[in-house]
């Protein structure tokens, strides 16, 4: 890690190299200076977070990491340092990090996808030698793979020209109506939010390392991964509860949406679908125990434990602003890393090749699999959904909903009111899937936010502090 002081003892610039100079064969002076003694960067070049490795060696077995905080490397909207930290504190937070997770050589999220690759390694090669350096594991994600057409996010080739009805329409709930003439007459609006929203949909996804193949009229299976083109958007659902999934029409789904129609007691019927029949395994699941670990290993130096009663817990929660400041940084990375880590799936490259294309080839990276996040989206989805209509059998239905921020019409500011009752579909805790309470606004507020046209629940999703 080199800090301000650091920079200027090794007389390197103050800003980070912009453009064409990032790349790795560019004349950059960096560079020069680096190549002059036998060393090059990887394919990012020169950036905030670099590796370096000799010419002749092999950049995933001999190589450098660096992080140049004056060059955004541990930027405060990633990683929420506190800004008074020294760097001997930084270095300490990191390492624990590291101890807990793996030694971080990039955001949070790019973090969570290397951790990913970690516990599930694909065989490799020495670049130089050819020997084999690791056999890997069964279901690692070792070939590189297009997406569908279906499934390719904005900017790349095989999204260039597709219709709308073409997009995969897997996504967060986003979703808001006024309230009932006996909503209304509730004094309070309760906000809960779901812990690790994404993370608690990743459990179980199975994940197949191979192309997709082009199937006319394919018989649904709940255990091929894919995308089916199936209209899903007639399925009949309480006026008072968002729609279980996001199209309207005829769209594109994963299975996971696929599976929770037929949950549903629909048998969906798919006109086509773009499948991976290759042997698939839940590829999540050891990320999902790693970041399940270190987070309770962090939620117990604070205090805040799995077996506290709903009372304890929330005065534990309400305390947790005022914790140690690294303690909570800590825990925001640990987030960080889960949340982030399927946005970045789908993410357009970061190589200097390829960042001014109009349109972008798929990433030489065999973790870049926007199919994947979709499936996230879609298992997330349907976890909520499923909840929120056991939750409504005790007549408690859902105002607004912003992803994993959900607000309720209650008589009391508590959350309990709601969790207490026979059906309900949330619990309070602090495991993945579980809710925890965010705030309480009076009805008035909310029907002031009805009058604008806006989404309560976005609001109180931008602007409550995470923990």
């Amino acid at each position: 890690m080199l800090t301000s002081s650091a920079l200027a003892r090794l007389k390197l610039p103050a800003t980070a190299p912009t453009g064409q100079e990032r790349h790795p064969r560019s004349d950059h002076p960096l560079l020069r200076q680096i190549r002059s003694v036998g060393w090059q960067t990887d394919a990012n070049g020169l950036g905030s977070w670099m590796r370096l490795h000799p010419s002749n060696g092999d950049p995933a077995c001999d190589s450098i990491h660096l992080a140049v905080t004056d060059w955004g490397a541990l930027h405060h909207d990633a990683w929420n340092l506190p800004s008074h930290f020294t760097a001997g504190q930084i270095a300490l937070l990191l390492a624990e990090y590291t101890s807990l997770l793996r030694t971080p050589t990039g955001s949070p999220g790019t973090c969570g996808v290397q951790l990913m690759r970690d516990l599930r390694p694909a065989p490799h090669r020495h670049t130089t030698t050819g020997a084999l350096v690791a056999t890997g594991v069964r279901g690692a994600l070792a070939q590189v793979v297009h997406p569908a057409p279906c499934e390719a996010p904005p900017g790349h080739q095989l999204a260039a020209h597709r219709q709308e009805k073409d997009v995969n329409a897997d996504a967060d709930i986003h979703w808001w109506r006024p309230p009932t003439q006996d909503e209304a007459v509730r004094d309070h609006v309760v906000c809960l939010a779901v812990n690790l929203h994404h993370l608690a949909g990743s459990n179980s996804i199975r994940v197949s390392n191979g192309p997709a193949e082009h199937v006319i009229r394919p018989a649904f299976d709940h255990k091929t991964p894919g995308s089916w083109f199936v209209d899903l958007s007639t399925m009949p659902h309480h006026p008072q509860l968002p729609a279980p999934f996001a199209g309207t029409g005829p769209a594109w789904y994963t299975t996971p949406a696929l599976a929770y129609a037929g949950v549903r007691n629909a048998a969906p019927q798919p006109t086509e679908g773009w499948l991976r029949r290759a042997p698939a395994v839940p590829y999540l699941d050891p990320f999902y125990a790693s970041i399940r670990k270190a987070r309770i290993a962090v939620l117990e130096t604070l205090g805040i434990t799995g077996d506290m009663d709903a009372r304890d817990l929330h005065q534990a929660l309400d305390a947790l602003p005022h914790a140690d400041p690294g303690r909570r940084a800590l825990l925001h990375a640990i987030h960080a890393t889960a949340q982030d880590a399927f946005a970045v799936l789908a993410q357009p490259p970061t190589q200097p090749d390829q960042m001014t294309a109009g349109t972008w080839p798929t990433p030489n990276d065999p973790t870049w699999r926007p199919d994947l996040l979709a499936a996230v989206h879609a298992n997330a989805r349907a976890n909520l959904h499923r909840k929120l209509g056991l939750t409504a059998r005790d007549g408690y239905f859902p105002l607004a909903i912003a992803a994993d921020h959900i607000l309720y019409a209650t008589h009391t500011p508590h959350l309990t009111e709601i969790t207490d009752q026979p059906n309900c579909g949330f619990t309070i805790g602090i495991a993945a899937g579980h809710v925890r309470p965010v705030t309480v606004r009076p009805m008035a507020w909310f029907e002031e936010r009805c009058a604008e046209g806006v989404n309560a629940a976005q609001i109180l999703h931008d602007t409550c502090p995470a923990w």
